[in-house]
Protein backbone atom coordinates (compact mmCIF):
# COMPACT_ATOMS: atom_id res chain seq x y z
CA UNK A 1 0.00 0.00 0.00
CA UNK A 2 1.22 3.47 -0.74
CA UNK A 3 2.84 5.26 2.16
CA UNK A 4 1.01 8.45 1.16
CA UNK A 5 -2.32 6.80 1.95
CA UNK A 6 -1.17 5.89 5.46
CA UNK A 7 0.17 9.40 6.05
CA UNK A 8 -3.13 10.90 4.87
CA UNK A 9 -5.09 8.61 7.19
CA UNK A 10 -2.86 9.62 10.11
CA UNK A 11 -3.58 13.27 9.30
CA UNK A 12 -7.32 12.58 9.21
CA UNK A 13 -7.11 10.80 12.55
CA UNK A 14 -5.27 13.81 13.96
CA UNK A 15 -8.07 16.05 12.67
CA UNK A 16 -10.60 13.73 14.32
CA UNK A 17 -8.82 14.12 17.65
CA UNK A 18 -9.26 17.89 17.73
CA UNK A 19 -12.08 19.90 19.30
CA UNK A 20 -13.01 21.09 15.82
CA UNK A 21 -13.87 17.56 14.60
CA UNK A 22 -17.66 17.99 14.88
CA UNK A 23 -17.91 21.00 12.53
CA UNK A 24 -15.16 19.57 10.31
CA UNK A 25 -17.05 16.29 10.10
CA UNK A 26 -20.23 18.11 9.14
CA UNK A 27 -18.48 20.09 6.40
CA UNK A 28 -16.74 17.00 5.03
CA UNK A 29 -19.99 15.03 5.00
CA UNK A 30 -21.74 17.92 3.26
CA UNK A 31 -18.99 17.96 0.64
CA UNK A 32 -20.28 14.60 -0.65
CA UNK A 33 -23.10 16.52 -2.34
CA UNK A 34 -20.53 18.30 -4.54
CA UNK A 35 -17.78 17.25 -6.91
CA UNK A 36 -14.79 16.15 -4.80
CA UNK A 37 -12.60 19.12 -3.93
CA UNK A 38 -15.11 21.84 -4.84
CA UNK A 39 -17.01 22.46 -1.59
CA UNK A 40 -15.33 25.58 -0.12
CA UNK A 41 -15.74 24.75 3.62
CA UNK A 42 -13.97 21.39 3.07
CA UNK A 43 -11.10 22.85 1.07
CA UNK A 44 -9.55 24.57 4.08
CA UNK A 45 -9.55 21.30 6.00
CA UNK A 46 -8.36 18.88 3.34
CA UNK A 47 -5.94 20.96 1.31
CA UNK A 48 -3.30 21.14 4.10
CA UNK A 49 -3.42 17.34 4.37
CA UNK A 50 -2.70 16.67 0.69
CA UNK A 51 0.65 15.68 -0.73
CA UNK A 52 2.16 18.31 -3.03
CA UNK A 53 1.62 16.30 -6.22
CA UNK A 54 -2.16 15.88 -5.83
CA UNK A 55 -3.84 17.06 -9.04
CA UNK A 56 -6.82 15.86 -11.09
CA UNK A 57 -8.23 12.49 -10.06
CA UNK A 58 -5.53 12.05 -7.40
CA UNK A 59 -6.69 15.21 -5.63
CA UNK A 60 -10.35 14.19 -5.98
CA UNK A 61 -9.63 10.77 -4.47
CA UNK A 62 -8.12 12.36 -1.36
CA UNK A 63 -11.15 14.63 -0.94
CA UNK A 64 -13.51 11.72 -1.48
CA UNK A 65 -11.80 9.56 1.14
CA UNK A 66 -11.78 12.45 3.63
CA UNK A 67 -15.53 12.88 3.13
CA UNK A 68 -16.22 9.14 3.43
CA UNK A 69 -14.06 9.00 6.56
CA UNK A 70 -16.25 11.75 8.05
CA UNK A 71 -19.38 9.93 6.91
CA UNK A 72 -18.28 6.92 8.98
CA UNK A 73 -17.28 9.28 11.84
CA UNK A 74 -13.65 8.33 11.46
CA UNK A 75 -14.25 4.68 12.23
CA UNK A 76 -11.11 3.13 10.75
CA UNK A 77 -10.71 -0.63 10.81
CA UNK A 78 -7.37 -1.84 9.53
CA UNK A 79 -7.62 -4.58 6.91
CA UNK A 80 -11.39 -4.36 6.30
CA UNK A 81 -11.90 -3.38 2.69
CA UNK A 82 -15.10 -1.98 1.27
CA UNK A 83 -15.60 -5.13 -0.82
CA UNK A 84 -15.32 -7.33 2.28
CA UNK A 85 -17.70 -5.09 4.23
CA UNK A 86 -20.24 -5.19 1.41
CA UNK A 87 -19.92 -8.97 1.23
CA UNK A 88 -20.75 -9.15 4.95
CA UNK A 89 -23.76 -6.91 4.36
CA UNK A 90 -24.95 -8.66 1.21
CA UNK A 91 -25.84 -12.09 2.51
CA UNK A 92 -28.48 -13.08 -0.02
CA UNK A 93 -29.32 -9.47 -0.91
CA UNK A 94 -29.40 -8.95 -4.65
CA UNK A 95 -29.64 -5.18 -4.17
CA UNK A 96 -26.27 -4.97 -2.37
CA UNK A 97 -24.68 -7.09 -5.07
CA UNK A 98 -26.27 -4.88 -7.73
CA UNK A 99 -24.86 -1.74 -6.10
CA UNK A 100 -21.46 -3.38 -5.76
CA UNK A 101 -21.39 -4.27 -9.46
CA UNK A 102 -22.44 -0.72 -10.36
CA UNK A 103 -19.59 0.57 -8.20
CA UNK A 104 -17.07 -1.66 -9.96
CA UNK A 105 -18.24 -0.24 -13.27
CA UNK A 106 -18.20 3.40 -12.10
CA UNK A 107 -16.46 5.99 -14.22
CA UNK A 108 -15.10 9.28 -12.97
CA UNK A 109 -18.49 10.99 -13.13
CA UNK A 110 -20.21 8.24 -11.13
CA UNK A 111 -17.67 7.02 -8.63
CA UNK A 112 -18.25 9.56 -5.85
CA UNK A 113 -22.00 8.93 -5.81
CA UNK A 114 -21.66 5.15 -5.99
CA UNK A 115 -18.99 5.04 -3.30
CA UNK A 116 -21.14 7.11 -0.98
CA UNK A 117 -24.10 4.77 -1.60
CA UNK A 118 -21.93 1.75 -0.83
CA UNK A 119 -20.27 3.17 2.28
CA UNK A 120 -23.66 4.12 3.74
CA UNK A 121 -24.72 0.47 3.51
CA UNK A 122 -21.74 -0.75 5.50
CA UNK A 123 -21.89 -1.21 9.25
CA UNK A 124 -18.69 -0.60 11.16
CA UNK A 125 -15.37 0.80 10.07
CA UNK A 126 -13.32 0.49 6.92
CA UNK A 127 -9.64 0.56 6.08
CA UNK A 128 -9.56 4.10 4.72
CA UNK A 129 -5.86 4.00 3.88
CA UNK A 130 -6.50 0.95 1.70
CA UNK A 131 -9.55 2.62 0.17
CA UNK A 132 -7.46 5.64 -0.77
CA UNK A 133 -4.68 3.51 -2.24
CA UNK A 134 -7.29 1.62 -4.27
CA UNK A 135 -8.94 4.80 -5.53
CA UNK A 136 -5.60 6.22 -6.59
CA UNK A 137 -5.26 3.22 -8.93
CA UNK A 138 -8.96 2.95 -9.84
CA UNK A 139 -8.53 4.08 -13.44
CA UNK A 140 -5.61 1.80 -14.23
CA UNK A 141 -6.16 0.38 -17.73
CA UNK A 142 -6.00 -3.24 -16.52
CA UNK A 143 -8.62 -2.53 -13.79
CA UNK A 144 -6.70 -4.59 -11.22
CA UNK A 145 -8.40 -2.82 -8.30
CA UNK A 146 -11.86 -3.74 -9.54
CA UNK A 147 -10.71 -7.34 -10.15
CA UNK A 148 -9.35 -7.60 -6.59
CA UNK A 149 -12.53 -6.11 -5.14
CA UNK A 150 -14.62 -8.64 -7.09
CA UNK A 151 -12.47 -11.49 -5.74
CA UNK A 152 -12.90 -10.14 -2.21
CA UNK A 153 -16.67 -9.83 -2.63
CA UNK A 154 -17.26 -13.19 -4.31
CA UNK A 155 -14.31 -15.13 -2.92
CA UNK A 156 -14.56 -18.01 -0.50
CA UNK A 157 -14.27 -16.99 3.14
CA UNK A 158 -11.40 -18.45 5.16
CA UNK A 159 -13.81 -20.54 7.29
CA UNK A 160 -15.31 -22.03 4.12
CA UNK A 161 -11.81 -22.89 2.83
CA UNK A 162 -11.15 -24.85 6.02
CA UNK A 163 -14.44 -26.75 5.63
CA UNK A 164 -13.58 -27.66 2.03
CA UNK A 165 -10.17 -29.03 3.12
CA UNK A 166 -11.75 -31.23 5.83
Amino acid sequence: MKEGARVFLARLEDLKGRKTWTPARAALRRSLAFEPGTYPPAIGMVEPLLPGEAEGWIREAYYLVAALYALKDGEHREGRTLAQALREKAGDSASVEHRFLALLDADRDQIAFRLRQSVVLVEGGLDFARLLADLLAWFSPDRWVQARWAREFYGVKEEEKEEVKA
